[in-house]
């Protein structure tokens, strides 16, 4: 197998002293399905981007390992023969450029269906474009089936005299003493937003949406209908006009063009009216770093060419020119420049206390002016997510806003508490919402996920038990099909002082001390074996970004929960270990695997 992409292997090499990029990160655990588009590579132990040249060697390494005439043992033949077939057959899909292609795109059911996507003398990559295409309007289609429409309600509430201490109502020429009911009664709706959209088909390439608008504020309504054509001619360039259906009339132009995935330029051009160039929001972006995005944005303000727009011109010119810096940690930073003003803004998001994901943010104006945010929100159900936001704006006015997302449904309801920033509010709103999530979540909804949890995977293990046993069969078949291999593997590593696996434990590791008599509850796996058989040249590759339990010698013994895999080894007289997730890549031997 080629090792072009995974640099750095050898610990001993002069260049190696960083892990590779691409084991830094574990992707997120899941579930095996009928879908699943890694299966046929793991029994190779290649990765998907794999060339021809690597397939035929994994397999031609493979077969004359697995090969059925090489066990004459009546007890190995048979599971010889199984691992064979097995072989082939992945061998058969992979080298195939058209079937791999439709493995790609739609895993193992996809082998089973007779595909006519068009002339049979499409290019390979022809075909995957034309698999991708099937699968996005099946996507679209699955997606319009679940969200028709969208919705979004926005309530604006002045609560300032129901939080304004006693003492500042009366020095405010207050009445000298309110009951709680006097106080609700104070408390009065400033404006309402309500907002409908759905969106209809027209052709694989353009939607039409229609949206209407309604705003009433201090007992004054109006609304609008917007009409818009969304077009989107690639998987690169996508184009949005639409038009106000009722008076005043006004135009929206939005494009964006993606030429790479690392880049991205989006232009959003609003028309109210002609007596001036319409303005526009230019940005640029693109990925500058492995996790950090930078932005590029100019806000033109109102603009002139010659005499069009000359009467519309400001006083003080209102276009800004803006640089972002976004990390995938959460993190970011803006700067803002315009003509007499200049503002910072920052935010930091962290996912904490069993699903809440908690984001911090503020401004800082060249004027000395500061406003910031505290915010915080959680899946309560499998379709609806929770908030609540404490901002706090650059007039001191505290205002508390209380959202509920529910699939294309958004309500939002923010209540004006204070006139100016109050301790006591900022821990109300704060502290305690922050210790009753810790309690609850301590005491309440973390018994309740773990109760949930462990019901559900006993019943995924009763459910699957045959499977399990099957497969539990099927590795340690493939374990005496390797054992002989190994053992002499392990001699010439040894000779060579090269990479000897001593032990390696796959599946969930917290349960190796449980008691357990039966094999079928026992959810970790011995892989010594299977894993050293892997071993090519003191070196020993496994990609990223699938399940571990379809490689040779593996299964998944926890059926349903997370599993990791640890490794003990020795490379050139001294001992290494690391631990990574089922879905991390592992590259040996490192420096960083060695144990002091």
């Amino acid at each position: 197998m080629s090792t072009s992409g995974f640099p750095g292997l050898n610990s001993d090499s002069p260049d190696v002293d960083e892990e590779p990029f691409w084991t830094s990160a574990a992707p997120e655990e899941h579930e095996e399905d009928a879908t699943d588009t890694e299966a046929l590579y793991a029994v190779l132990n290649l990765p998907k981007d794999c060339s021809e040249e690597d397939i035929q060697k994994s397999y031609k390494r493979l077969a004359a390992l697995l090969h059925p005439d090489r066990h004459p043992d009546p007890a190995l033949k048979h599971a010889a023969d199984s691992r064979f077939q097995e072989l082939n057959r992945a061998f058969e899909v992979l080298s195939d450029p058209k079937q791999r292609a439709v493995y790609d795109e739609l895993g193992v059911e996809g082998l089973k269906t007779t595909w006519e996507v068009g002339s049979r003398h499409k290019t390979p990559a022809e075909m995957r474009a034309e698999f991708e295409r099937l699968g996005r309007k099946q996507l679209e289609a699955n997606v319009e089936n679940l969200v028709r429409s969208k919705g979004e309600l926005t309530v604006i509430t002045d609560a300032r005299v129901l939080f304004l201490p006693d003492d500042e109502r009366r020095a405010l020429g207050g009445p000298p003493q309110m009951t709680l009911t006097q106080k609700l009664s104070t408390v009065t709706t400033k404006q309402l937003f309500l907002k409908h959209s759905f969106t209809t088909p027209v052709n694989p390439t353009t939607s039409l949406v229609l949206t209407s608008q309604l705003l009433a504020r201090q007992g004054v309504g109006a609304g609008n209908v917007l009409a818009k054509v969304l077009w989107n001619p690639s998987s690169k360039l996508s184009a949005e006009i639409g038009t106000t259906l009722l008076r005043p009339r006004a135009l929206a132009f939005k494009t964006t063009y993606t030429p790479d995935p690392d880049t991205f330029v989006t232009l959003n051009m609003p028309v109210k009216d002609l007596i001036a160039p319409p303005q526009f929001t230019f940005t640029l972006g693109r990925r500058i770093f492995e996790h950090i995005t930078g932005s590029f944005t100019i806000r033109s303000g109102v603009w002139a060419i010659g005499p069009w727009g000359r009467d519309a011109l400001e006083p003080v010119s209102s276009s800004t020119v803006s640089l972002g810096l976004n990390h995938t940690n959460g993190w970011g930073v803006e700067a803002s420049s315009g003509v007499f003003a200049q503002q910072v803004s920052a935010s930091y998001s962290q996912t904490m206390l069993g699903g809440v994901k908690v984001v911090l943010g503020g401004v800082v104006t060249s004027q000395g002016a500061v406003s910031t945010f505290v915010s915080g929100d959680r899946r309560v159900t499998e379709n609806v997510r929770a908030g609540m936001t404490l901002d706090m704006g650059v007039s001191g006015v505290m205002t508390v806003k209380v959202r509920f997302n529910r699939l294309g449904q958004r309500l939002t309801f923010p209540v004006i508490v204070s006139s100016s920033w109050n301790p006591t509010l900022i821990a109300s709103f704060t502290v305690l919402p922050a210790v009753s999530i810790i309690v609850a979540n301590h005491f309440v909804l973390d018994p309740r996920k773990r109760r949930k949890v462990t019901g559900r995977i006993s019943e995924l293990r009763k459910e699957h038990a045959e499977l399990i046993a099957e497969k539990r069969t099927e590795a340690a078949e493939a374990v005496a099909l390797l054992q002989e291999h190994v053992r002499r593997k392990v001699e010439a590593e040894r000779l060579s002082n090269g990479l000897v696996i001593e032990e390696a434990i796959y599946g969930v590791l917290e349960s190796i001390g449980d008691k357990t008599d039966a094999e079928e509850d026992q959810r970790w796996l011995d892989v010594t074996v299977a894993l050293q058989a892997l071993v090519t040249n003191s070196q020993l590759i496994i990609p990223a970004g699938r399940s571990k339990a379809n490689l040779l010698g593996f299964f998944d013994c926890a059926y349903g929960e997370k599993k990791r895999l640890r490794v003990r080894y020795s490379f050139k007289g001294r001992k290494h270990e690391v631990e990574l997730g089922d879905l991390e890549a592992i590259a040996a031997p490192l420096r960083s695997h060695v144990v002091e």
